[in-house]
């Protein structure tokens, strides 16, 4: 890995945890530059764009996230049910929270159309139901897709409901 690849991988590793603390209200360049700590110019020299840089971002959390929950539930088929449980469960551990908060903080501007939320929405949530996919014993995609909905509305409403 390059000097140039070292200092974006910081950058987007600072940056991912600016945004998980802060959520998506205050991303203007210059935001972005302090909690990298570096410039709005080197940021534009590294990622090209704010989309650019935004999408790069996002990827790593939700990588991130994956890598979790491969850590703590594993590569197994299972039930559906079981799954759903599981990831109701897991996602509503403390650690998980500030990710949750952002996905839909993500999906409210991507309801909007606002780019690059909406194409990382799309991108996030197909790869969600993909990874949801591969670990059901249901053959159809529809029920990983009903899972996923499922779960997203267990934690949307634990979300608001918190005190």
């Amino acid at each position: 890995m390059g000097k140039v690849d070292i200092k974006k991988q910081a950058a987007i590793e600072k940056i991912g945890g600016y945004l998980l603390e802060n959520g998506l209200n205050n991303t203007g360049i210059r935001q972005l530059a302090k909690a990298a700590g570096t410039s709005d110019r080197m940021l534009i020299y590294y990622f090209g764009s704010k989309d650019e840089l935004l999408n790069q971002v996002l990827g790593s959390i939700a990588d991130g996230v994956t890598e979790q929950l491969d850590a703590l539930l594993g590569t197994q088929i299972r039930p559906a049910h079981t799954l759903l449980e599981e990831l109701t469960a897991v996602n509503s551990q403390p650690i998980f929270k500030p990710a949750i908060q952002l996905w839909f903080e993500l999906v409210g501007l991507a309801v909007r159309g606002k780019e690059p939320y909406l194409s990382n929405a799309r991108i996030f949530s197909e790869n969600w139901i993909n990874w949801i996919f591969s670990r059901i014993e249901d053959p159809a995609q529809e029920g990983a897709k009903d899972l996923y909905a499922h779960l997203e509305g267990r934690l949307m409403i634990k979300l608001i409901q918190e005190d």
